[in-house]
């Protein structure tokens, strides 16, 4: 897809981490170099621009100097959602019209997963990687007690990628704005009442939050690295 720009997305010194998790080192890369490196995998052609904090941005750019060449390196904003704004916006100055969204802390994600959510786009205005509700779900009060149990069934747990239009995104931000705090722009498309399909991974795809999550993404990379 010709059109398409990639957007990798980093947060700060994680406050429930306890400090820069994309800096950890996993089977010989850090977890931001995993991730930047599933998606050129899945899109070697496409251009790559990963947004960072600002105060990260030198650091990341000597790191980064031999092993990732391919990709831009572009301050962030305040928060997650300004940045990825900031990186859809340097994807459309380069020509890209569809842009896949993906959260740095996410290195397990597999390029397969990434070109399956991209052509999962079809004529949709936005597809969200995503995966089935595994365990029972409770609906609950204020006092913790059991209002009803939720058909799973219906339910899916969003991961990243995300790819959207990016004429669609231009469009929720102008008439949404930017005010409000949102975990992902599939809430600002769905609030449009656009289009936005979900497609189901096929491989692990963990987020990095807190050290203990560090074992599972240890295991997976290790096992597929080895």
């Amino acid at each position: 897809m010709s059109e398409l720009g990639l957007v990798c997305v980093g947060g700060g010194m994680g406050k429930r981490f306890g400090g820069d998790k994309l800096a950890v080192r996993v089977a010989g890369r850090t977890i931001l170099e995993h991730s930047l490196h599933a998606l050129c995998e899945g899109f070697p052609a496409a251009p790559l621009i990963a947004v960072l904090p600002a105060q990260r941005l030198d650091w990341w750019r000597c790191e980064l100097a031999e092993r990732c060449t391919g990709a831009t390196l572009i301050a962030g904003g305040l928060r997650r959602q300004d940045s990825a704004q900031l990186g859809a916006q340097a994807a459309a100055e380069l020509g890209c019209t569809v842009v896949a969204i993906h959260d740095a802390a996410r290195p397990v994600v597999h390029p397969e997963d990434v070109r399956r959510v991209v052509d999962g786009l079809a004529d949709a205005d936005g597809a969200v990687l995503s995966i089935r509700v595994a365990d029972t779900v409770k609906n609950v009060d204020q006092r913790g007690m059991v209002v009803a149990t939720v058909d799973r069934d219906e339910l899916r747990l969003a991961l990243t990628p995300q790819v959207f239009r990016v004429a669609a995104l231009q469009r929720a931000w102008s008439e949404l704005g930017s005010e409000e705090a949102v975990t992902d722009e599939s809430i600002l498309l769905e609030r449009m009442g656009m289009r936005v399909t979900t497609v189901e991974a096929i491989h692990p795809n963990p987020k990095v939050t807190v050290a203990a999550d560090l074992l599972v993404v240890r295991a997976l990379l290790g096992a597929r690295c080895a």
